[in-house]
């Protein structure tokens, strides 16, 4: 597949230039969201940093608040989102955590849209910044060494569950993980899956592997699929699950193609809810969200039918980025994005209320 969009300088600069390009979008106020929701959303910012792995790891937390005074946290992004309170006190009850991983290219505000839902309804949602996989800082190597991510989950939480301002407010009982493309694969990962790099160097090789390696974000990073790689995921970074976390939604999960048998999913012992789009042409559902379903025993799987492609689950855009970057913003005449993320923030918000209750 040719080179599908445009390079990490020309993508920040059309990101950031279409912050200040013209648009009809009116924001809501946090008075009207909270006329449709419980909780008003707190943001905040931590710079963390793995000293052992050497590692910087940005984490944005959302937060249920009161706060309906300070300024909007979200009028900095080109994108269609709900009023935040930067840095606003949080409701003193104890409340489920979920975490959030974006995919390649993508970054912590990437799924936004979602952790929106998620605390408007009682959560609070933590995303990180997978360091050197987002979209200002791409080293090709680093999305082979998928093991990093699932790595950078298990950090935060260790420190986000003993961070002074949100250890008493999380249930440390109820914990979730969601992620979207190679970051539904984190979430898998984290679930018990095990990934077998044999098999993802052996698909490389095929006519579907070469489409599903050649990333737009990348090019074709499967010749970063070394012996030396393989040999370290397979055995230095086989089993990445942490126990902590009891509830899991992959959306448009990436690298279906590195597992083959039930048996790499035995340690799957809680509920996964699996979302595929049936015209994803990047993260195709028959290798990828159905053939994980189709392997993993205690999965749900639903799909978006119609001419529903991959990056539906990024958020929606205003028209200054929409323009800009319609690869990833414009969806097809027929498919509208905010009424898609209406009704997967609905199945979201019920599967972690039912698995985390």
């Amino acid at each position: 597949m040719n080179k599908r969009i445009f390079t990490t300088i020309s993508i920040l600069v059309i990101f950031l230039n279409s912050c200040n390009i013209g648009d009809d979008y009116k924001p809501i106020s946090h008075l009207e969201f909270l006329k449709t929701h419980r909780y008003n959303i707190g943001q905040t910012t931590l710079e963390l940093n793995d000293e052992e792995r050497n590692r910087p790891i940005k984490v944005e937390i959302w937060y249920p608040t009161k706060d309906t005074l300070k300024s909007n946290g979200t009028l900095q992004y080109p994108f269609k989102l709900p009023p935040t309170s930067r840095d606003a006190d949080i409701v003193p009850e104890n409340f489920p955590l979920i975490l959030l991983s974006h995919g390649t290219g993508g970054n912590r505000i990437s799924q936004m849209w979602l952790a929106s839902e998620l605390v408007g309804n009682g959560n609070i949602v933590v995303a990180v910044d997978h360091y050197g996989n987002t979209l200002d800082n791409k080293i090709p190597e680093n999305f082979v060494k998928i093991w990093d991510r699932p790595m950078d989950i298990s950090f935060t939480l260790d420190k986000i569950l003993g961070n002074p301002k949100f250890q008493s407010s999380i249930d440390s009982t109820k914990i979730g993980m969601a992620g979207f493309s190679l970051g539904g694969h984190t979430t898998i990962a984290l679930a018990g899956g095990i990934i077998d790099y044999n098999l993802l160097k052996e698909f490389s090789t095929t006519v579907e592997g070469k489409n599903e390696f050649d990333l737009p974000e990348l090019g074709d990073v499967s010749q970063f699929v070394t012996p030396s790689i393989i040999e370290m995921g397979n055995k230095k970074y086989k089993n990445l699950k942490d126990s902590r976390i009891i509830a899991f939604l992959a959306m448009a999960p990436a690298l279906g193609q590195g597992f083959s048998q039930e048996s790499q999913f035995i340690a799957i012992e809680n509920p996964l809810l699996i979302i595929g789009a049936a015209n994803d042409l990047l993260t195709p559902v028959k290798t990828n969200a159905k053939h994980y379903n189709n392997l993993i025993a205690n999965s749900q799987y639903f799909q978006l039918e119609g001419n529903v492609g991959h990056y539906i689950f990024m958020n929606e855009a205003q028209n200054g980025l929409k323009r800009n970057a319609p690869i990833v913003f414009k969806d097809d005449k027929n498919v509208d994005r905010k009424e898609l993320h209406n009704k997967i923030s609905k199945m979201a918000i019920e599967f972690f209320s039912k698995e985390l209750k």
